[in-house]
């Protein structure tokens, strides 16, 4: 016997210590013991509602989003390549035999219980990826060779290894000390596990006595062993578990019934099911509304945990995915185009009301452009650059600038009046005919009726100011392409700001200023 255990320890030792055993040692002989009595397994915890729960909300969003392959553009944006091998492994079927959504999920699920998520790369002659092929977590280990070359070692079930090299194995890890590898979570949280088994555990006993502790039985004389295990007995059949509760009982010579009251305490024990509920949560930081514990969460707010959840959540997840697809699945040279991304946008549409007009704000206030939007929405910038424009508002100038002082000179006050009529007029007319919607053509018409309406005074002012007119009138076709043009959003409150800038416009083209 001492040559046998002298042969385990020494197995048992190469691999790891018996101060730390792996997760798949402490499963096999029982689970590890806890101080609440209850021994936790992967199995057994993913038997906890709560814990399976977790796994399953959080492998499932991961799965179900779109995995997409894209190439960079040279312009900025990116452009979709569903012809890419691996858009055929991430979105759609990774090997002969699961899909793409079975594959993720799972991946996922091995990640959340026992810290790791393992697949097997297969390539072609070339080195391309041609399929995805799961490994068990519980029998693959990441090592280190003595020369710092990274490689993995599964076990298999004949009790032989097998040895993969780094490159050719797909691993999302959660968190670790190392760097190296994921802490194994039903082992490292067996505790918080095993008294949530045990709490529900614990209520399913009190319901199975008919959420009653008993009473007890009086019998005015003393019963012999045949007749008391039969009244037991009896008693027992008939009264037992939730199914028999409340039934009538007929007592005879002389017996009565005296009920036991419930103990407070340990009623209140079942209370603590619903903070269980929230060690889970915890544990992997979802919002516990998404396990059905709606204590602090109330029906106006929970469009906001949504996206607390996606925001705290599940980026962190989508990153891991992202970032070790793109280094294992494309080659270097690749890299520097290819990459490939997990759609989230499905995940924020509830909230599209909010962002659409977050979006508003910032088009109309000059710190967004359409493409920056456009790459928010996870769209293509707009063609020839006509999305890079940032409006300037009219009614705003830069801090630290001193604004115009109110005209002394009654000629200049007389045009400004005049090119206020004017602008109002073209404003006007944009305004309504872009409600009724304005065709392809219209802002080059528009402006074309703008210079009619500005020339008399603009002609009238340059003999005024003595400004040259060429210069003048190539100076306001620049002008009102850049204010009349789909970027821009005119307001009829804005024709006085736009005549004092077409004032001072024609001011800058004087004899002897720009000559």
């Amino acid at each position: 016997m001492g040559a046998i255990s002298h042969l385990v320890d020494r197995y048992i030792e190469r691999r790891f210590t018996l101060k730390n055993p792996p997760g798949w040692f402490v499963d096999y002989f029982g689970g590890g013991p806890t101080a609440s009595g209850a021994r936790v397994t992967h199995s057994s915890a993913m038997k906890y509602t709560p814990f399976w729960s977790c796994v399953r909300i959080i492998s499932g969003t991961v799965a179900m989003l779109p995995f997409l392959v894209y190439t960079r553009l040279d312009g900025g944006g990116k452009d979709r390549r569903t012809d890419h091998p691996v858009y055929q492994l991430l979105h759609t079927r990774p090997n002969d035999y699961m899909d793409a959504l079975t594959f993720i999920e799972t991946r996922q699920a091995n990640v959340l219980t026992h810290g790791n998520g393992y697949a097997e790369i297969q390539r072609d002659g070339a080195g391309r990826p041609v399929a995805l092929w799961p490994l068990l977590p519980n029998k693959t280990a990441r090592k280190v060779a003595a020369d710092g070359t990274l490689f993995y070692e599964i076990r298999r079930d004949a009790g032989e290894s097998v040895y993969l090299p780094d490159y050719n194995v797909l691993h999302i890890k959660g968190l670790g000390f190392d760097g190296y590898t994921g802490y194994d979570v039903v082992s490292y949280h067996r505790e918080a596990l095993g008294y949530g088994q045990a709490v529900k555990e614990y209520g399913a006993r009190f319901f199975a006595n008919g959420a009653n502790p008993g009473g007890v039985l009086q019998h005015p004389h003393k019963l012999s062993e045949p007749v008391y295990q039969r009244l037991k007995r009896d008693w027992k059949e008939q009264h037992e578990g939730l199914a028999h509760a409340h039934r009538m009982q007929i007592l005879e010579e002389g017996m009565e019934w005296r009920q036991a009251g419930v103990d407070p305490e340990k009623a209140q024990a079942l209370e603590v099911q619903k903070w269980t509920v929230d060690d889970c949560a915890r544990i992997f930081n979802i919002p516990p509304h998404k396990i059905g514990s709606m204590e602090f969460s109330k029906y106006n707010n929970v469009e906001q945990l949504q996206l607390d959840f996606v925001t705290s959540t599940m980026l962190y997840w989508f990153r891991k995915w992202e970032q070790e697809c793109n280094y294992k699945l494309f080659s270097s040279s690749e890299r520097k185009t290819l990459f490939c991304e997990i759609l989230v946008d499905g995940l924020l549409r509830g909230d599209m009301e909010t962002r659409y007009e977050a979006y508003h704000k910032g088009r109309q206030g000059g710190w967004l452009c359409v493409d920056d939007i456009r790459e928010r929405e996870n769209m293509n910038p707009l063609p020839d650059g006509t999305g890079k424009i940032y409006l300037e508002p009219l009614n705003m100038t830069p801090a630290g600038t001193t604004p115009p002082a109110p005209d002394d000179d009654p000629v200049r006050a007389m045009f400004r009046q005049w090119f206020t009529v004017q602008w109002r007029r073209i404003i006007e007319r944009q305004v309504k005919a872009l409600a009724g919607g304005a065709n392809g053509d219209f802002y080059e018409r528009q402006r074309d009726h703008a210079r009619k309406l500005l020339d008399d005074p603009i002609q009238a002012y340059v003999t005024v100011t003595a400004a040259q007119p060429e210069k003048v009138r190539s100076g306001v076709d620049a002008f009102l392409r850049e204010h009349i043009a789909p970027s821009r959003h005119l307001e009829p409150d804005q024709a006085t700001l736009l005549a004092d800038r077409t004032i001072q416009h024609i001011g800058e083209y004087r004899y002897g200023q720009n000559d």
